[in-house]
């Protein structure tokens, strides 16, 4: 696990004392710092005993806000004006967008030069949010997930592809406009709205399958079913993905924000199905990524998966959840957009075809994230077009 995606584990955290900055990154098992990890019960102890030391002494302890996109990443770790903010993140154009991200998928965005007049704050109740008595209601996003710089330019930036424009309103010669996102949470929420009506349900997750990544492939059974895109979650890694899908709620509310964490702070798409009286099946890869309320049959291979959703099919499940991951193999090993993987997305459009053909109920076919292009083959777990952009398929 490469650093960005250990800190984004559990968050950044800065002690503030007497105007000197302490910052700490928490590490899965431990704090991080200056090279190596302190183990965790080091870290347990110190940290209470950091809490008692330091009450009353004016320190402040706040989780860390990502500013990202065209711009140099940069974590707000105390209340700020945003236009501060945003200059501390070094946008790469004189002309940007800020996209104010909530976690409930609504986003405002302001031009970088309205930006005077919008306080950064934390609070319990709110998280991170922003206060903005001179522009219009609209930007007043609490629950902040993060920010985006968007450079202005006649090609838009990526993301904005998934992003659908609710409306523009004005204040004080501001102007907020509002965008609504489809995200991978919407599985639960569409599966759960088909099972009412009465219908079968088929889930089929592609680990690793970004939108561009299926563009560039030779997939004719996918690209005949109309897929459309939507908005991974943050950090855009397998774990974070899987638990969005069973839950349909963001990492904010189901707690899985890494790779380490297995339990899910919500019930799961099975249990709520299970309470509606229906029977679920859940097929897996070589081992389960997170504790589910129904245990998954493991697969070594995505032929496995197939053959054992095959074989689950038999029993005419009403909901039934497939998980490929050979397609996230590949492109890490020989990158997103190499032949080697191009093949290995047409031989999973066969297996969804296979799955698909004589099911009788609907399917919904999507991915926990994509990859982007490295030096030794592909990655992913930040904040681009690639990493965050997925097919989202209902037949």
């Amino acid at each position: 696990m490469g650093d960005y995606e250990a800190i984004e584990g559990m968050g950044d955290y800065q002690l503030t004392m007497n105007n000197e900055q302490l910052t700490m990154k928490m590490a899965g098992d431990g704090f991080s710092r200056a090279g190596g990890k302190i183990a965790a019960p080091t870290v347990i102890a110190f940290f209470v005993a950091m809490l008692f030391v330091f009450a009353g002494c004016g320190v402040t302890l706040l989780p860390a806000l990502l500013i990202t996109g065209d711009c140099e990443e940069y974590r707000v770790t105390a209340n700020m004006p945003l236009v501060e903010a945003v200059a501390l993140s070094q946008p790469r154009a004189e002309a940007f967008d800020v996209y104010l991200m909530g976690n409930d998928g609504l986003i405002s965005r302001i031009s970088g030069d309205e930006l005077d007049g919008c306080e950064l704050v934390w609070s319990q109740e709110n998280a991170w949010e922003v206060k903005a008595d001179l522009h219009p209601p609209s930007a007043r996003v609490k629950n902040l997930a993060r920010i985006a710089v968007v450079s202005a330019s006649e090609e838009p930036w990526g993301f904005l592809r998934a992003l659908k424009e609710e409306g523009t309103s004005a204040k004080n010669g501001r102007s907020v406009t509002v965008y609504t996102s489809r995200m991978i949470t919407e599985t639960y929420h569409d599966a759960l709205r088909f099972l009412g009506q009465g219908e079968r349900v088929m889930v089929i997750e592609l680990d690793g399958l970004g939108w561009e990544m299926l563009e560039m492939a030779d997939a004719p059974y996918l690209k005949s079913l109309a897929p459309g895109e939507a908005l991974a979650c943050f950090p855009p890694i397998s774990p974070v993905g899987l638990a969005s899908m069973l839950t349909g709620v963001t990492p904010d509310v189901h707690g899985i924000h890494d790779r380490e964490n297995r339990e899910m702070a919500c019930g799961d798409i099975f249990e709520k199905a299970r309470d509606m009286g229906k029977i679920c099946a859940y097929i897996e890869g070589s081992h389960a990524l997170l504790n589910t309320s129904v245990a998954p049959v493991l697969s070594l291979s995505d032929e496995e998966v197939l053959a054992n959703a095959q074989q689950a099919l038999e029993g005419e499940p009403d909901l039934l959840f497939a998980h490929f991951h050979e397609i996230d193999e590949a492109a890490h090993e020989y990158g997103p957009y190499a032949e080697q993987t191009k093949q290995k997305i047409k031989e999973i459009d066969g297996y969804v075809q296979a799955l698909c053909e004589g099911f009788e109920g609907r399917v919904i076919i999507t991915a926990d994230h994509g990859l982007h292009g490295t030096e030794e083959g592909g990655d992913h777990g930040r904040f681009m077009t690639e990493d965050m952009i997925v097919p989202y398929i209902i037949k």
